[in-house]
């Protein structure tokens, strides 16, 4: 009988980060580290703290040792630097493997007019939606679109945030401009877009899934409570804060839309092992507001949900996203 051990492969959780979703990503990480298979992989911590030093299980170390350490980098950062494609170049750049989409896909996913654009090119809905520059001369534009090109209520959200952070529903000029100065404080570039009011769903998708190359999993329909107006920041992490009906309340035809439209916004934007776009549906149809590359994978994230109501546990779904990054 062989006596050979099966060579395990190292992969570096890298978690935390200089973003406003660093405590999320560490939430992300932790549920990644205590998920994965021990028989298959050697779990490594990498943690970036706020102000970007890096630590290489638990001890400072530079970036470049970090990286060097881990046969694949499992990315569990959050917004900013993970998710823009920043961290994604970093990578290649030091020739380290990772998970998730690349830095062309991650960076137009971040941008939300970018990839609205390239959807609606595609045929996809798409808010109507105004993008401002904290240092541009933009009232009048501002003047134009709240009130000939849509009407109050409108969305005020940073262009390149996740996790819903700094996002505001305002429903007159005064709210408008509150909403405009506290999203400015986050991003330079600030979108304005008009409210759709509907039902909130949100899919993800896998690559090689199901038989097809990009397989959708179950809608998950998102109902705030508790006094939330939409599906923001503490509606997302914090338990009992909203209801996700996994499957979605929602018609056979509908369902098989919206999981179209997901696969086609990962596709569109040459996203890679995952990804969940958050849509509303509307009497007219389905819109497109964002896809996310990197994904919540905490306990209460939507796309760990979703995908046990399809039959995977988590740790068959991290395999799934380590095994069609490294493909």
């Amino acid at each position: 009988m062989s006596n050979t051990k099966i060579k395990k492969i190292k992969v570096g959780i890298l978690m935390g980060g200089p973003s406003s979703e660093h405590e999320v990503s560490l939430a992300t990480g932790q549920s990644v580290i205590d998920s994965l298979d021990r028989s298959k992989y050697e779990v490594i911590p990498i943690r970036i703290s706020k102000d970007k030093k890096w630590f290489l299980k638990g001890k400072l170390t530079s970036e470049s040792n970090a990286l060097k350490n881990c046969d694949v980098v499992f990315n569990a950062l959050h917004g900013e630097f993970g998710e823009d494609g920043k961290v994604q170049a970093l990578m290649e750049y030091y020739g380290a493997r990772y998970t998730g989409s690349g830095i062309c896909g991650s960076a137009l996913a971040m941008d939300k007019l970018r990839s609205r654009e390239i959807f609606k090119l595609a045929g996809l809905k798409v808010p109507n939606t105004l993008k401002i520059r904290r240092k541009e001369n933009y009232q009048a534009l501002l003047k134009l679109f709240v009130t000939k090109v849509t009407n109050f209520p409108v969305v005020v959200k940073p262009c390149s945030h996740g996790s819903s952070v700094g996002v505001e529903i305002v429903r007159n000029e005064d709210q408008l401009k509150k909403a405009i100065k506290a999203a400015f404080k986050l991003d330079g570039k600030v979108l304005i877009e008009e409210f759709i009011e509907g039902k909130e769903v949100t899919c993800g998708v896998l690559d090689n899934y199901n038989g097809q190359p990009v397989g959708a999993l179950p809608v998950t329909e998102i109902v705030p409570k508790k006094g939330h107006k939409f599906f923001d920041y503490s509606a997302k992490y914090k338990t009992g804060h909203s209801d996700e009906i996994t499957p979605a309340f929602l018609d056979e035809y509908i369902a098989k839309d919206v999981q179209q439209i997901a696969v086609k916004a990962h596709q569109l934007l040459g996203c890679k092992a995952y990804s969940r776009t958050d849509m509303i549906i509307k009497d007219n149809g389905v819109y497109v507001l964002e896809v996310n590359t990197l994904p919540g994978l905490t306990p209460n994230s939507l796309v760990p949900k979703a995908a046990s109501v399809a039959g995977l546990t988590m740790p068959q779904l991290l395999d799934k996203i380590i095994e069609s990054s490294l493909g």
